[in-house]
């Protein structure tokens, strides 16, 4: 049964391995960019979130981390904050991508992601207005500017700058891939030996409590939980509503950020009971509507 799984694990996942290439020299382009012009941070005061929802979308954690620095100098609102969190869906968009059969659910979860940041988003905005002190840019010196940059990641948070675009993507690919396959490989074999029905149960399949659960496993801040979510999707385990449920509450390290520099023990549980809020409702929405 072993060699079986794993003869099985290979076939499924190895087509994966071109695509998450590609899609990694793409992010490595993104993230590598610099030009005195790009500071799309003047565009998150002035439209906030939904430059916030925008930025979010693109699938890599660097924004997210950056976002969540901006926000613990109070250069951005809570609200900007929350769209580029419920926006951000870390590595389940590489493994989507790779996944022709799930370009449908790809294109749902973007749009929806982006729709559900911008409109809490601003409901935070709205909400929280007459508490939030934000300090604009343009009120800086060039230097506070720069420093405030350079410690909130600068150019590239995630990729092997030392190393060529191709290699650095080949490497982020095939750490990726190894994740995969592994998690690939522990699922098939929990379903082989539990049986898939036993499986669905202690996920809690159709029930409306499923996506408080993939809500808890996206709070972990590590891209684990968004492969989990992508390949418990894919094996048929979770639901749509929990996918997205799940995809909302993760916002990569962007979390971490949060829980090591927020000095205000209060707006760390703001912000986490507002994602889970979000997360929640919105997920059993998609389960019972779709």
């Amino acid at each position: 049964m072993f060699i079986d799984i794993l003869k099985d694990c290979i076939n499924d996942t190895i087509s994966m391995l071109p695509l998450l290439f590609i899609t990694y020299c793409f992010i490595e382009v993104l993230e590598r960019r610099q030009s005195d012009d790009d500071r799309l941070f003047f565009a998150l005061q002035k439209a906030g979130p939904l430059v916030g929802a925008l930025v979010g979308l693109i699938p890599q954690c660097g924004f997210s981390v950056l976002a969540a620095m901006l926000f613990i100098q109070r250069n951005i609102s809570l609200g900007t904050l929350i769209a580029v969190m419920v926006a951000t869906s870390d590595e389940a968009i590489p493994i989507l991508i790779s996944n022709p059969d799930l370009y449908n659910v790809l294109i749902f979860v973007l749009v929806f992601k982006f729709i559900v940041g911008v409109i809490a988003g601003y409901a935070v905005d709205r909400i929280f207005e007459r508490k939030q002190k934000i300090i604009l840019f343009e009120d800086m010196e060039e230097e506070e500017y720069d420093e405030q940059e350079q410690e909130s990641g600068g150019q590239c948070s995630c990729c092997y700058p030392q190393y060529p675009i191709p290699l650095s993507a080949l490497i982020r690919s095939l750490k990726i891939y190894g994740f995969l396959f592994v998690t690939s490989f522990v699922l098939t074999f929990l379903i082989e030996v539990a049986g898939q029905d036993f499986l669905r149960t202690v996920l809690l399949n159709n029930s409306v409590f499923q996506p408080v659960l993939a809500t808890l496993i996206g709070f972990i801040p590590n891209c684990a939980a968004t492969v989990i979510l992508a390949e418990l999707f894919a094996s048929g385990s979770l639901s749509l509503g929990s996918l997205f449920a799940g995809l909302v509450s993760n916002s990569g390290l962007a979390m971490l950020m949060l829980i090591r520099y927020e000095e205000n023990r209060k707006k760390l549980g703001k912000v986490i009971l507002i994602l889970s809020i979000v997360a929640i409702f919105s997920g059993i929405l998609i389960q019972f509507l779709i």
